[in-house]
């Protein structure tokens, strides 16, 4: 059964027969149900099916992350459509062993100016230590704040970071990370975000650390 939004002229959301209605953004759509096949799917079919579903593996445990290191595109995608344009050439290799280019990973992107020197190393304590010039020019505001993200290698799934970490202002920022056994080696990604979420900086990959 399908809901009529706006009168009998207006868009309806649900199914008609073969036909859903959706609202995205205001707008109305409406598109055919698919057809189920009888064929066997081809070898490329399901390279492309692993490949989907190994991406969303990844994306799937971010997707509160992404909902607001995003947010400022959500003018044009939602968040998670953002973040999947964003990332959508991180995946590597041939069906059906594929990996991640970890150097290519963005987690936000944004016209809200960067932080200048923006530097990474290990702390005596083992914590990541981020250090930066503020750079307040432009739009940027010294209670900006910092997100990091951290995805250790060699797991599709396992992640940390956070949103509210220092503010630009500040300079510098420990952030703590749980303890691994030794050989264990991450990739870390740092941006800055305004303090209303509207606004992002390009995010910026730091490099890989192995404990």
């Amino acid at each position: 059964m399908a809901r009529l939004k706006n009168g009998a002229l207006g868009g309806f959301s649900g199914k008609v027969g073969s036909v859903v209605g959706y609202s995205l953004r205001n707008k109305d759509f409406i598109k055919g149900l698919p057809k189920p096949s009888s064929k066997p799917p081809t070898l490329k079919q399901l390279a492309s099916r692993a490949r989907f579903k190994f991406f969303n593996e990844w994306r799937n445990p971010l997707t509160e992350f992404f909902s607001v290191s995003f947010k400022n595109q959500t003018a044009t995608h939602s968040a998670q459509n953002a973040a999947h344009h964003y990332n959508k050439d991180i995946i590597i290799g041939e069906y059906p062993d594929y990996g991640i280019n970890y150097e290519k990973i963005i987690i936000s992107s944004g016209n809200l100016p960067p932080v200048t020197d923006l530097k990474m190393e290990m702390t005596e304590h083992g914590n990541l230590r981020l250090s930066w010039e503020p750079n307040l020019t432009g739009s940027a505001k010294a209670t900006d704040l910092l997100a990091v993200l951290v995805c250790y290698i060699g797991s599709n799934t396992e992640l940390t970071g956070t949103l509210n970490g220092a503010e630009r202002g500040d300079g510098h920022h420990d952030f703590v990370i749980a303890y691994r056994p030794a050989g264990t080696t991450v990739a870390v990604y740092a941006t800055f975000l305004s303090n209303d979420r509207n606004r992002a900086c390009n995010s910026q990959y730091m490099g890989k650390i192995s404990f």
